[in-house]
């Protein structure tokens, strides 16, 4: 009698467990690195992130009449300061906490809009992270990053593809960062 009532309440579960999905998205841009900057000489920077986004969604769908709020499964900013100490340490710099200038990345946005029809869908995915530089002396640069990627397909957009496409627009800024010099020169010119 029990392994007549268990084995279709452990089948009804798992059918439950596998229907079911996640409401997190695994966000792992590609990094790019810059070249190494051969005049520098121990010039240490410090380096922080902050997200000052005011939901910290990244879409928003509707999953069988109902809206789903989907979440990045790390925080953001701890990621992208991660990719800035990276992207620091490829051309040369140290990062301590004492730093000749103080480097901090913000994420002002990132989002993806997410619409679909009776047989397509469209993620529209924007991304605006700014890197702010302040010297020990007062000055200040800051540098934004922005950028828009879009992809359709046919069906249903599931987390799979509002995963890739946050990690295109991602994978963009990043290499926009790693190929710009702006901040590099402005650490070279208020670092001594």
């Amino acid at each position: 009698m029990l392994k007549k009532l268990c084995l279709p309440l452990l089948g009804a579960l798992l059918l439950l467990g596998c229907a079911a999905s996640s409401n997190t998205l695994n966000v792992t841009p590609k990094i790019v690195l810059p070249q190494q900057v051969p005049t520098l000489q121990g010039v240490t920077v410090s380096i922080n992130g902050a997200d000052q986004r005011q939901d910290q969604a990244l879409a928003t769908v509707n999953r069988n009449g109902q809206l789903v709020t989907l979440r990045p499964t790390r925080d953001l900013r701890f990621l992208l300061q991660e990719v800035l100490e990276k992207q620091m340490n490829a051309r040369g710099y140290m990062i301590g906490n004492a730093g000749a200038v103080d480097l901090q990345i913000v994420v002002n946005n990132l989002y993806a809009d997410v619409s679909e029809g009776n047989l397509r869908y469209n993620i529209t995915t924007k991304a605006d992270i700014s890197v702010i530089a302040q010297a020990k002396n007062g000055n200040k640069q800051v540098k934004n990053y922005r950028s828009t990627y879009n992809v359709q397909g046919a069906f249903t957009a599931t987390n799979e593809k509002i995963t890739s496409a946050v990690n295109s627009i991602l994978g963009v800024v990043i290499a926009n960062m790693a190929q710009d010099t702006i901040i590099n020169d402005f650490i070279q010119k208020n670092a001594r």
